[in-house]
């Protein structure tokens, strides 16, 4: 799987889907890297639930699903800049993605998201990536954008829900 060998995760880390959507790519990852402990947001809740079942079917024990939006797990405290990776696939257009992942990772984490072409949206995250902490963004392969978190991501980002959508970054 291509977005795990960008991402390569230290074992045991902590990772953070965003719009997990039907699971791709946080339930193979999980599958794959049992050590890896996941949170998976989902703000759908037949979706959610989807993600409780296949999760318990599967007997993945080190993923649990948070039925919120990111905006919204991106202010909490107990979550905040606490995960070690962020993945996502067809979540938003980059810069929007970048505001909604950069605020869970820790300084030095790592955003990799499946994208349709990566060089474009290297450009499209550009500006989101600096507002957010993140450093330059860049295509590990075709696909797949990378962006490392540098430093802290200023108090009033993510933005309240909905906004970063309406009105990206930049």
């Amino acid at each position: 799987m291509g977005l795990l060998e960008a991402a390569a995760p230290a074992p045991r880390s902590r990772l953070v889907d965003v719009g997990s959507g039907g699971g791709a790519p946080a339930i193979p990852i999980s599958v794959l890297r049992p050590d890896l402990r996941l949170l998976l947001i989902e703000a759908d809740a037949r979706k959610a639930a989807f993600l409780v079942h296949v999760a318990g079917m599967l007997r993945l024990g080190a993923v649990a699903v948070a039925r919120r939006r990111a905006e919204d797990v991106g202010r909490d405290p107990e979550l905040r800049e606490r995960f070690d990776l962020a993945t996502s696939r067809a979540t938003a257009a980059p810069g929007t993605l970048c505001e909604l992942a950069l605020p869970l990772l820790r300084v030095g984490g790592l955003l990799t998201a499946l994208v349709g072409d990566a060089e474009a949206a290297v450009l499209q995250a550009e500006v989101a990536a600096r507002q957010c902490g993140g450093g330059v963004p860049r295509a590990a392969r075709d696909g797949i954008l990378v962006v490392t978190k540098e430093r802290p991501t200023p108090d009033r980002f993510p933005r309240r829900s909905g906004v970063p959508a309406r009105r990206p970054l930049g």
